[in-house]
């Protein structure tokens, strides 16, 4: 391997740690990049050297926007009350329970999170939902077949009634096509009457697509997988190398246009990004974690 060939991978391998939100990693490997370089008689070694220490500058500007990220973001009473009310049910002492899971699960801690939403649904905390978070877990740790095989113990037992297991099955089989994973989820035997679902069933979510119309992203669009849902309260994930979406997403920004991408239909409406963090643990560490409250326009309207 030549010194230029030598030098180019350490590009890459820089590259793929911003990539993967690994800061201090890829930072280094540019730095080792200038170390190397030294004084050799290489051709465009200036040019090369000072476009690696841009390199390093947008680095060094990530990790000092992470640092001082607050740790919880401020957003206005008005917006608060709206987010507030748009997703609260008449159960709101067990959707609060979920979002308490689920919490750790965005933040990587999947272990704590199935384990507090098996105990809610032992007790009939909101079946479906509970169960079909349960599931995104798994998929989140790239674990098909746990999801697999956790659906065929919900057949064995009584934890959820047929209905509800129609409708998680759905949901699974939806879940592992959409990653192009071709596990196979049991059929359930016998007869089940669909009927209209009660306030625990949302419209299951596996995708958004966002048109923007102004700032950095005018008259762009971009469709992004939701890795977890809690009712009208949807999550997605953003590198934190994509910076003009990541600057597109401020916290409490109005998206007037988004396309929700569901297993039955496809349709539009607003949204609120209510929450925007760094993941600091689990396979999505150095990510950023989004959440979008969907809204109504006329809700929008309200707001000052």
């Amino acid at each position: 391997m030549s010194e230029m060939e030598y030098v180019r991978s350490l590009v890459r391998q820089a590259s793929v740690y911003r990539e993967q939100g690994l800061l201090a990693e890829s930072r280094s490997k540019y730095q080792e990049i200038l170390a190397f370089l030294g004084n050799k008689p290489l051709p465009n070694i200036e040019k090369f050297t000072k476009a690696v220490q841009k390199k390093i500058s947008d680095v060094n500007r990530d990790i000092a926007e992470i640092q001082s990220a607050p740790a919880t973001p401020d957003l206005s009473p008005q917006l608060q009350s709206l987010i507030k009310k748009l997703f609260t049910f008449s159960k709101t002492k067990e959707v609060g329970a979920i979002e308490g899971a689920m919490a750790l699960a965005k933040f990587g801690q999947y272990e704590e999170a199935v384990g507090e939403l098996q105990k809610l649904l032992r007790e009939g905390v909101l079946p479906t939902v509970t169960a079909k978070n349960i599931l995104r877990c798994y998929l989140s740790l790239s674990l098909p077949q746990a999801a697999v095989a956790q659906f065929k113990e919900w057949m064995r037992n009584d934890t959820l009634s047929k209905e509800d297991l129609k409708y998680v099955r759905d949901f699974l089989v939806s879940a592992l096509k959409n990653k192009g994973i071709h596990e196979q989820v049991p059929s359930l035997s016998g007869e089940i009457q669909n009927t209209v679902k009660s306030q625990d069933d949302f419209l299951d979510i596996s995708s958004i697509k966002i048109h923007f119309h102004d700032g950095k992203r005018h008259r762009y669009a971009v469709e992004l997988d939701v890795v977890y849902q809690v009712g009208g309260l949807t999550s997605v994930v953003v590198s934190p190398a994509d910076r003009a979406l990541l600057d597109s997403l401020k916290l409490g920004k109005t998206l007037h246009d988004i396309q929700f991408y569901t297993p039955v239909t496809v349709f539009r409406g607003a949204g609120i990004v209510s929450r925007k963090s760094l993941i600091e643990k689990g396979p999505r560490k150095g990510n950023y974690l989004i959440d979008i409250a969907l809204a109504e326009e006329k809700e929008l309207a309200r707001l000052p």
